[in-house]
């Protein structure tokens, strides 16, 4: 698995750029395309190393999916409806996650592993072909009226809609795409730390039953999949209401900056309750922050340039959730869980004034 996660930060460094110069439908459909053999092969394999390098190959092809979704809905989804829209997609993942294992794992033990993986590749191959026929941009989609075309197309930001793709390079001289690299670098290693090691910590020091978390651990990750939606549709109904994209995308994610430091409440109550109701709020407010921030990306650059600037913070995400990954272990097995939940408290209050710093920067850079 280890060697899948690591391609897919290798892949971030040229997914979005190879999205950005053959567009979505060719670029999204050619790697879901591989992706699917990838996990097909993954049958044939005869050793760890065989194995080894097709869940390298898998992961790379994958780095694919964030930065081609985001940029899908750039092209179709105007900037009030944008933020649910992101989060929705985002909590794809999420819900993946969730239905995945039991149903591989029933096919794993009717028919045996291979089969797992010759049946879930052959599953993106039939996703293939329903992308391939249905996915157009708005510009050529055979079934879309003129007057829905028009809609769409005047939602852009008119300094949206020209430039040449920007290289990986040409992203770095920006300050405001360097922001958004350093703030996925800094939140990102929450939903990395959460997804890793809250069953460790509900059972070391909560003293939870691994029945007990089964009845239970779930419940954070739920109120996750609510706080995405809701921050996204809260931004957008501001959006509808007068304010300007990037405003409603900030108060959101300020909001979310706002609850994080219950972290440091949640690893110190002596109420197991409690804890496990403010582990809620904080991937709430982690998902919530996701979305918006997400949402933000896709509207601070030219369409044409997206997929490389989405592909560039989520290497910065992926490096961050890794090396976080790593200390939080060795932290944790000396001085326990208190100096990681402090330090999440104030990862996005910091992310937040890079953003900003980063915006401001940009802006007098271009004045």
């Amino acid at each position: 698995k280890k060697r899948g996660d690591d391609a897919y930060t290798l892949g971030y460094s040229f997914s979005g750029r190879v999205l950005d110069k053959l567009g979505v439908k060719i670029g999204l459909g050619v790697a879901l395309g591989f992706w699917s053999l990838m996990g097909m092969l993954h049958a044939m394999a005869s050793s760890w190393l065989g194995l080894a390098c097709f869940r390298f190959l898998l992961g790379l092809g994958e780095s694919f999916n964030s930065p081609g979704g985001v940029k899908a809905l750039s092209e179709w989804i105007p900037p009030r409806e944008r933020g649910l829209s992101m989060a929705i997609f985002s909590n794809g993942n999420v819900i993946g996650a969730i239905l995945a294992p039991p149903l591989v794992t029933v096919l794993a033990l009717q028919f045996g592993w291979r089969w797992s993986f010759i049946v879930t590749g052959a599953l993106g191959f039939v996703l293939l072909a329903v992308w391939w026929a249905k996915y157009y941009s708005p510009e050529s989609h055979p079934d879309l009226s003129q007057e829905e075309r028009v809609v769409i197309l005047s939602s852009r930001p008119a300094n949206h809609e020209s430039g040449e793709p920007l290289s990986m390079w040409a992203l770095l001289r920006q300050p405001l795409c360097i922001g958004f690299f350093c703030a996925r670098f800094l939140t990102d290693s929450v939903t990395y730390f959460f997804a890793f090691w809250l069953p460790d910590y509900l059972t070391q020091d909560r003293g939870f039953s691994l029945a007990l978390i089964g009845l239970v651990g779930w419940l954070p990750f739920l109120a996750s999949d609510i706080g995405g939606p809701g921050g996204g549709a809260l931004s957008d109904w501001f959006i509808r209401r007068g304010w300007s994209p990037r405003r409603a995308r900030l108060t959101l994610m300020g909001a979310a900056v706002c609850l994080m430091p219950l972290s440091s409440l949640a690893v110190r109550t002596p109420s197991v309750i409690l804890s496990v109701l403010l582990i809620a709020v904080l991937l709430a407010a982690q998902s919530c922050w996701m979305a918006n921030m997400l949402t933000l990306i896709s509207e601070s650059i030219s369409r044409n340039s997206v997929g490389a600037l989405l592909s560039l913070s989520a290497l910065g995400g992926g490096l961050g959730g890794m090396l976080s990954t790593l200390v939080a272990g060795r932290v944790i097995s000396q001085l326990g869980y208190v100096p990681i939940f402090t330090l999440i408290g104030f990862a996005h209050a910091t992310a937040f004034l890079v953003i900003v710093a980063a915006s401001w920067a940009q802006e007098r850079g271009e004045r």
